[in-house]
């Protein structure tokens, strides 16, 4: 009995350990555009832009949700709300929303 929970429990932990509060970015995509819909995340969360493009978040959710990108300017955004913010310099720039950091992260690919 022992040796079969354990090995229950074995199986269940890579499980766990994705489905709790673990944010999976997914496969960038080339746009300027990023919505928050109605289910606290960022869609796409991974996009990819050109050096000196300005990316735009919009939020179609019924909460406040904030966008604020590496050491920079934490931008609140009620239901309906949106920010623009340029991109001018190549790298990669992660945001989240400050009010749901497990859930809701988000990289800028600049190129």
């Amino acid at each position: 009995m022992r040796l079969r929970l354990t090995l229950v429990l074995a199986a269940a932990v890579p499980v766990l350990a994705t489905g709790c509060g673990g944010v999976h970015l997914g496969k960038p995509v080339a746009t300027n555009q990023v919505l928050l819909p109605k289910s606290y995340k960022f869609e796409p969360a991974a996009i990819i832009v050109k050096a000196g493009t300005s990316v735009t978040w919009r939020n179609d959710d019924n909460f406040s949700h904030t966008v604020k990108v590496e050491h920079g300017v934490d931008h609140e955004l009620g239901r309906g709300k949106s920010v623009t913010i340029r991109f001018a310099k190549p790298g990669t720039y992660h945001y989240l929303c400050t009010f749901h950091p497990h859930d809701m992260r988000g990289e800028v690919i600049v190129r």
